[in-house]
């Protein structure tokens, strides 16, 4: 017979499990933002909603972190208007990260997620219009502090030096 003991084991997190947290919830900031536009009509999921996630989806795929932008991230707000063919017509910078790779990514995100599966018809021509939170989180840099380093360390010498023996 199952008794209930008053204690649950909770496994830790590891680093692994914490990155890959932080990217859904960078994603669900997207799909959130998307999806406070068209509330839900019901309990069940219609057309609209459907193809809301798919645009979001669509557009977390084409998300990068460009190599000459700054460590610090930030969040870029693009404003863009589709066609009823799903066709990108204009995608315009409304708000800047204050930099300029990174403005000009979110910009380029958008366009290499073209096009866009059209949109049902129970959208109007004048929803067709986004304002579009692109969040870029802060980039990680790993950095070995000299402090950290023994140079009498057999294990580090043998590994800087190509050679591990029992690693």
């Amino acid at each position: 017979m199952w008794q209930w003991r008053g204690h649950v084991h909770r496994p830790r997190m590891g680093a692994e499990m914490l990155s890959s947290l932080d990217g859904v919830r960078k994603g669900l900031g997207l799909a959130l933002a998307l999806l406070c536009l068209f509330p839900a009509m019901g309990a069940a999921e219609s057309a609209k909603e459907t193809w809301i996630k798919n645009l979001v989806a669509q557009l977390k795929i084409q998300r990068r972190y460009p190599l000459r932008a700054s460590d610090e991230g930030g969040t870029a707000k693009v404003l863009f208007h589709i066609d009823r063919e799903g066709h990108l017509i204009s995608a315009v910078l409304a708000e800047t990260t204050g930099d300029p790779a990174l403005d000009q990514e979110a910009l380029a995100m958008v366009r290499r997620a073209q096009p866009f599966a059209p949109p049902p018809p129970e959208l109007a021509d004048g929803d067709l219009t986004f304002l579009v939170p692109i969040v870029f989180a802060p980039r990680r840099t790993s950095q070995i502090l000299q402090t950290d380093i023994d140079p009498s360390d057999a294990v580090l010498k043998a590994r800087l030096g190509g050679v591990c023996r029992g690693c």
